[in-house]
């Protein structure tokens, strides 16, 4: 049986425990889905998409964002999952972007999960990154569209 001396040190780091996890969960942000489409001032290169593709994938590794990428024609549509503050800096920094116009926001909500795993890009001839750029082809490799997201709704009429 536990005496006085243990009983006061359990419940001493129990509440050091419940003081440390309401503080992570008071600095926790929800997580955000957000879409949008856009169209390019001008036609990107293949080598500008893989540009567009190793900063992306990089920097979306880093803050644990994930979604999906898809450019063609001239046009972009994005969905990006993950922290409220990252999403939204994210956000911010594609409208003030010289490269995109005709930006429309389709929708930013507060999720419970993520329909993506990771981050992935989809773009003329993407598929050759994984033949000449190894390294990146998990950014464009199994790629998930999840059929019911209103994102590839639209894209698809």
């Amino acid at each position: 049986m536990p005496n006085l001396r243990e009983i006061t040190r359990a419940t001493y780091i129990a509440k050091k425990i419940l003081k440390w996890f309401n503080w992570v969960m008071s600095n926790c942000n929800p997580l955000i889905s957000l879409s949008y489409t856009s169209n390019t001032v001008e036609e990107i290169s293949f080598l500008g998409n893989l540009r567009l593709l190793a900063h992306s994938f990089l920097n979306n590794q880093k803050h644990n964002i994930t979604g999906l990428l898809i450019y063609k024609n001239k046009q972009f549509a994005q969905v990006i999952e993950g922290d409220e503050t990252a999403i939204k800096h994210i956000w911010s920094k594609i409208q003030r972007d010289p490269r995109h116009k005709d930006i429309q926001l389709l929708s930013m909500k507060t999720i419970d999960i993520r329909s993506f795993t990771k981050w992935s890009m989809l773009f003329p001839e993407s598929d050759k990154v994984i033949e000449y750029f190894p390294d990146m082809a998990e950014a464009v490799e199994d790629i998930e569209m999840p059929a019911n997201h209103p994102l590839f709704k639209i894209l698809a009429n």
